[in-house]
């Protein structure tokens, strides 16, 4: 990940995607913002495009769309939206909602599909 830069009181940062676990909705090569997101924060929506610690590599981040929030035990199911290229919480199971660092907000990489990334896109 790039060096991050801030605007208010947000971090914002760059990320490739790499992979197709989640085409259609993003290709490898798509250069997206995201802005910096902790549980503190809000708790993520469903639907939205999130950056998680990959909890088999704590160094290595996901790109995944939170599929189901657990307030109770503070944790999210994260899903691919093409599950047969997809490592997600049906392998590895839920994720710690701490774990969610970064949220998408922005496509600007390829300008063709650049664009505002909304929960459910």
């Amino acid at each position: 990940m790039a060096a991050g830069i801030t605007v208010g009181r947000r971090w914002l940062d760059v990320v490739e995607v790499r992979g197709r676990s989640m085409a259609p909705s993003l290709l490898p090569g798509d250069r997206l913002l995201v802005e910096s997101h902790t549980y503190q924060d809000r708790t993520p929506r469903l639907g939205e495009v999130v950056l998680a610690a990959d909890p088999r590599n704590p160094a290595r981040e996901l790109i995944k769309r939170v599929a189901k929030i657990d307030e109770a035990t503070a944790c999210a199911e994260l899903r691919g939206d093409d599950p047969a290229a997809s490592t997600d919480s049906r392998e590895f199971g839920a994720v710690p909602l701490a774990e969610i660092r970064w949220r998408a907000v922005f496509r600007y990489w390829p300008p063709g599909r650049a664009g505002r990334l909304v929960a459910g896109d």
